[in-house]
């Protein structure tokens, strides 16, 4: 079992919000959070966009290039703004248990490999997360999960207003065009050269 698989079994059993396992695979450190926000079940798509501005606050101590990646993962980018490298990939595993529902955000970041880096990484991870959940139980996530940080999140992605592929899941290239917007929904509207807007959500496909 990994440390991701691990952590639900414990989310489950009712384990404290901020809970984290962290694992050394592949040339990567592999982290789990545990994650109790106390949201609306229908506010919880929203919680790796929210993940991933907390991995970029601790990421780009070490790495200033960092950004955003839509739907929610850490690259490194050039200076004509196209990714490079991935700093970090996020996933997020909700479920419920004896305690409501949580959340577990696994975050695979490239050149970590230790459990010192995987505290601050944590730390910040969670932060984002709590701040973001109160402002959603304050009433500022009324119009959609992602309107309390929809701004800073729509200024940190690295192809806003660039030429971006849409990719599905299993790696096929569905269209190119230029990312125009992401709503309070998370969802990406890309423009078609033939002057169509495609709008894909997270779980349809990603950019690159």
């Amino acid at each position: 079992m990994g440390v991701t698989e691990d952590l639900v079994e414990r989310g489950r059993a009712g384990e404290a919000s901020g809970a984290c396992l962290c694992e050394a695979a592949d040339g990567a450190l592999r982290l789990a959070v545990l994650l109790r926000p106390g949201v609306p079940m229908g506010h919880l798509m929203g919680t790796r966009p929210v993940c991933a501005l907390g991995a970029l606050d601790a990421l780009r101590v070490k790495s200033p290039a960092a950004t955003l990646a839509w739907p929610g993962d850490v690259v490194l980018v050039d200076g004509d703004g196209h990714a490079t490298s991935e700093l970090c990939r996020l996933n997020v595993h909700a479920g419920t248990g004896e305690a409501g529902m949580f959340a577990v955000c696994e975050a695979t970041c490239a050149g970590l490999l230790s459990e010192k880096d995987a505290e601050p990484l944590a730390r910040a991870i969670c932060a984002r997360v709590d701040a973001w959940a109160a402002d959603v139980r304050a009433g500022r996530g009324a119009a959609g999960p992602l309107a309390p940080i929809l701004s800073e999140f729509f200024d940190d992605l690295a192809l806003m207003g660039r030429e971006a592929s849409v990719v599905y899941p299993n790696g096929r290239v569905a269209a190119a065009g230029t990312l125009t917007a992401v709503d309070v929904w998370g969802r990406a509207t890309v423009h078609l050269a033939d002057g169509r807007e495609l709008v894909i959500s997270p779980e349809q496909a990603s950019l690159r």
